[in-house]
């Protein structure tokens, strides 16, 4: 029982101590932090592989249930390199972007001046629905295997995978730019604008609205007044009935106008003309 609630209570240790970013909060960095805590995605942990690379990285968490301050992780076969850690963090915001950087990872070896490691996470807008691998985009990536840079292959082919993912790189490691940070772009729905739902009606709906409730006390005061007035039965209900029934015609007679293809003409041939006058009068008046 006893070693039951020592494992218990390391557990909740480590979950305190190391499942968190530890970084100088001042008023700026803290209202920042506040917001990501609201993340779904927050303490959530990412896979992501490249080119026999893989990265275990996590949202101000340690990847792979990590006892220590380990932030990212890069493991390539057997070997592995920490890329940040959690007790050293960096915040930056944006107007529509936030920068997470893990910092104090493990030194490089022959390269960037034997610096430490360190990586970055830039929020944006987006659909993030699925917490995995695809939902997570690299960015850059600085690529050693074997404490040796790739400059030939390693980052033409990168730089290849990265367009036909329609992916901008925004540092990387060449021979005469010497960037030696981590940077990953994930897209986080909480850092979407919220949309503004128009409740007002637009002019057309407002102009049936008003035709529909005119027409509609037109009918009903005019059937009221036809039925008490004039003691109207069916269809005679309709107010000025003889009105609608001209106007009816006209507009059938107009479309018939425009509309009609063929031209009413006198047909060819023999017809009887009866405009000159009537011999048949003629005898009937005669004396």
């Amino acid at each position: 029982m006893a070693d039951i609630r020592r494992i218990f209570f390391f557990i909740v240790y480590c979950s305190l101590v190391y499942g968190e970013c530890k970084f100088y909060k001042d008023e700026h960095t803290r209202d920042i932090y506040e917001k990501m805590q609201k993340w779904e995605i927050f303490g959530k942990n990412f896979t992501v592989s490249n080119k026999g690379l893989t990265y275990f990285i996590g949202i101000c968490s340690s990847p792979n249930n990590s006892a220590d301050d380990t932030a990212i992780i890069q493991k390539e076969n057997s070997s592995s390199h920490v890329l940040g850690k959690l007790d050293q963090v960096n915040l930056v915001r944006g107007d529509d972007w936030i920068l997470l950087t893990y910092k104090d990872g493990d030194p490089y070896e022959d390269a960037c001046n034997n610096s430490m490691r360190s990586a970055s996470i830039m929020f944006v807008c987006g659909q993030n629905k699925r917490t995995n691998v695809s939902d997570l985009m690299i960015k850059s990536i600085t690529v050693f295997k074997n404490s040796d840079i790739n400059q030939s292959v390693g980052y033409v082919n990168l730089k290849e995978e990265l367009r036909k993912a329609n992916l901008t790189i925004l540092q990387e490691h060449t021979s005469t730019d010497h960037h030696c940070n981590y940077m990953f772009q994930l897209r986080v729905p909480e850092m979407c604008p919220p949309v503004e739902k128009n409740n007002k009606l637009s002019g057309s709906a407002i102009f049936l609205i008003i035709f529909f409730s005119v027409t509609a006390a037109y009918l009903f005061v005019g059937a009221v007044f036809m039925h008490v007035k004039h003691g109207a039965r069916g269809i005679d209900h309709i107010p000025n009935l003889e009105m609608w029934r001209k106007l009816g015609n006209l507009a059938a007679d107009g479309c018939e106008f425009c509309c009609r293809c063929e031209r009413t003409s006198p047909r060819a041939g023999y017809f009887l003309d009866e405009s000159g006058p009537d011999m048949r009068d003629d005898d009937i008046l005669a004396p």
